[in-house]
């Protein structure tokens, strides 16, 4: 019994293991198959677990910088549509205005050139006047055609049109200066702003148009430049020097200042005056004509003197006149019924007084001292109130007074006997 037991067991034994055999292997060999699971990738992060009182304030600092320079930027990009916008709707209105004024194709609208140089001078000058194109924008707007500056709708323009060419005009003489010029001029606003009748020595009238223009020295050009016949409107000019400057001719295109009724000039180095300066279509409407000591100005004045029918006062002083002017200024036809004040002191004068001179009955002053005049003293015009004969050595003979209208009168330094005449000297 024992050992039938035991075979039964090892009978069991036997088919238990083959029973299971075929359930082990698959299992086996699906274990086998697994593939090993991948690392895993876990991000460290900083620990925010102590408080950074100097790293929060940094973190605001920072954001407060970005915000504003946001801010600023959104301004700048707002200022420059708003600028573009406002130029394209400046150059429509005017191309739109200017279609209408006139049957003639040319002068119907401004040029592009012209109409770039009135937007720049409204928006850009004022805040850089040192920047505006002069030499471009001067020739163009001087080409705009009067039909549309005349034109009452374009008033608005024409002004500004005005404006820019004198603005640069003036400019050209600060340009022109020399570095003490220029710091003369720049400390009473030439160049510093468009205003320009706020400069120093510019007057305006009423119209906002240079009326008056004085330069002294330092603060004036080396050269006047051409730019000056700009100031079309310009009635009195006075430039008093520093002997070599401002030195050359005067420019071509001074002849344009034809509304001009006073030109003095004075201790300069300009040259000889144009022989046609006074004549059409020159300088016809001078009434007051002063040239002092002009060393470089030559020793003729131009025969177009003669032909100013509104010549009232005739002053040249300490520069050396030959051959001697004064038979041609007194025989004039024309100076005969305007002159009221001749004054030819200290120019080197020869010859005699011509007796026409009585002929002047406007003639209020005959000064013509410090000369090298000869022969006698013919008679005076009744309606002479001052005469200066002194330092002619070579006048002789006697004067008397033809009526008590003498209010000055010297003879010191001649050989003339002057009788009832209590104000001679």
């Amino acid at each position: 019994p024992q050992s039938s037991s035991s075979l039964r067991d090892r009978f069991t034994k036997l088919f238990f293991d083959v029973r299971t055999f075929h359930n082990a292997a698959p299992s086996q060999a699906r274990d086998s198959r697994l593939s090993q699971w991948p690392p895993l990738n876990v991000e460290k992060r900083r620990c925010m677990c102590h408080h950074d009182p100097h790293r929060e304030a940094k973190m605001k600092r920072r954001k407060r910088r970005s915000r504003c320079l946001l801010i600023l930027l959104i301004i700048i990009l707002l200022f420059l549509i708003g600028n573009v916008i406002y130029l394209n709707v400046r150059v429509l209105s005017l191309m739109n205005t200017s279609s209408p004024l006139s049957t003639n194709p040319t002068t119907q609208e401004l040029s592009a050139d012209a109409l770039q140089c009135i937007s720049q001078y409204t928006l850009n000058a004022p805040s850089s006047p040192s920047s505006y194109p002069c030499s471009t924008c001067l020739p163009a707007l001087q080409g705009v055609p009067s039909s549309f500056t005349s034109n009452a709708a374009n008033a608005q323009d024409a002004q500004t049109i005005s404006n820019a060419v004198q603005f640069c005009g003036l400019r050209a003489i600060y340009e022109t200066a020399n570095s003490q010029g220029q710091a003369t001029l720049g400390n009473g606003s030439w160049s510093q702003t468009v205003n320009f009748c706020t400069w120093t020595g510019v007057a305006c009238d009423n119209s906002g148009r240079v009326s008056s223009l004085a330069l002294t020295y330092p603060g004036m050009p080396a050269t006047l430049p051409n730019e000056i016949g700009a100031l079309s409107d310009i009635q009195t000019l006075t430039v008093v020097g520093g002997n070599t400057i401002p030195a050359g001719s005067l420019p071509e295109s001074f002849v344009n200042l034809t509304a001009m009724t006073t030109l003095h000039l004075e201790s300069t180095a300009i040259t000889a005056l144009p022989d046609t300066l006074f004549s059409s279509p020159g300088l016809t409407n001078i009434s007051t004509l002063a040239l002092l000591r002009n060393s470089q100005m030559g020793t003729s004045l131009p025969t177009s003197i003669t032909k100013l029918t509104g010549l009232h006062s005739l002053l040249v002083n300490s520069q050396a006149l030959s051959p001697s002017p004064l038979s041609t200024i007194v025989n004039s036809s024309v100076l005969v019924a305007s002159l009221q004040t001749l004054d030819l002191a200290s120019t080197s004068l020869t010859g005699t007084i011509p007796t026409s001179i009585t002929t002047f009955k406007n003639l209020t002053q005959l000064l013509l001292s410090s000369n090298n005049l000869t022969g006698t003293v013919p008679t005076m015009p009744s309606t002479l109130k001052a005469l200066q004969l002194g330092g002619n050595l070579a006048l002789t003979g006697a004067f008397a007074c033809s009526a008590n209208t003498l209010q000055t009168c010297s003879f010191a330094g001649t050989n003339v006997s002057v009788a009832g005449c209590g104000v001679c000297q």
